[in-house]
């Protein structure tokens, strides 16, 4: 059990990184959101792995026709619940919230629990990466331009990584290929996917997209990642009606972000584990 000193040390490592990040969007008129953590769509990725709760319903209601168990889930990413903000009208939202995953590698930088950064804005990816230079600077306390760099010049390996991480100390990678576009957008000529990761120190930090809109696109995708989890013998959520939904009600190109806020305040503090910086474990 870690001392109240000890907590309250890392505490303040958390607040000092949080009211960063929320002064930061709070100045640039974003809104504030927390989103739903047990959902019956939590994500359809077939590399990721929700933590699976059984729910029972007692009684018929306008969720469920009938009285059962109900498998949900715990979110992945809040990014489902966000897009259905967009489609209510929503430009300029962010939320900071726990986040989960089963199956993963414990390691330096990944427990099953952590907190997630996500927010969305009008406009493409590359926006997107001006907000993240902008925020990630700010938090630092530097000031430094951060170079783009193609996915196609970095020889990233079999395992995700760029190999020019040597080279850099900081750096987008951007225009992935277009079968690893995920929830991001196409180019014009479909060859890649207008999609960027942020890498600082070898250490990946966040996910960005220009936002895939079309839902006959979108459930056509859904539609395939469904298939490959049952080809891997995984469960299979159902399709997020009301997200394909909101989906047809966003009227203006958004990109959307997914940042680690651990790994940030690692980053921070020069901490190497990021169970050293969990207020109880």
């Amino acid at each position: 059990m870690l001392s109240k000193d000890d907590i309250l040390r890392r505490k303040q490592m958390w607040d000092d990184v949080t009211v960063s990040i929320r002064k930061f969007f709070n100045d640039r008129g974003f809104v504030e959101f927390q989103t739903p953590l047990m959902v019956a769509s939590p994500g359809m990725e077939p590399n990721l792995d929700p933590f699976e709760l059984k729910f029972r319903n007692p009684v018929s209601n306008k969720k469920f026709s009938k009285p059962g168990f109900e498998i949900f889930g715990l979110i992945t990413s809040p990014e489902y619940s966000m897009k259905k903000l967009l489609g209510a009208g929503f430009e300029k939202i962010y939320t900071i919230t726990p986040v989960f995953r089963n199956n993963e590698l414990i390691g330096s930088y990944n427990i099953p629990q952590f907190t997630m950064l996500e927010w969305y804005g009008v406009g493409d990816y590359k926006d997107c990466m001006s907000d993240t230079e902008d925020l990630v600077n700010l938090v630092m306390g530097w000031e430094v331009d951060w170079p783009r760099i193609q996915y196609q010049d970095a020889k990233v390996d079999s395992a995700g990584d760029p190999a020019v991480i040597k080279d850099y100390d900081r750096f987008f990678l951007t225009d992935y290929p277009a079968e690893q576009a995920s929830l991001a957008k196409l180019s014009v000529d479909g060859k890649v996917a207008e999609r960027f990761e942020a890498y600082v120190n070898g250490v990946e930090l966040c996910n960005g997209f220009s936002e895939l809109t079309d839902p006959v696109e979108q459930r056509a995708r859904f539609e395939h990642e469904q298939e490959a989890r049952r080809k891997l013998g995984k469960h299979v959520f159902p399709i997020d009606i009301e997200l394909l939904e909101s989906l047809g009600k966003i009227e203006k190109p958004v990109y959307g972000n997914a940042l680690g806020v651990d790994r940030l305040v690692m980053l921070k503090y020069g901490v190497e584990d990021i169970h050293d910086i969990q207020l109880l474990t």
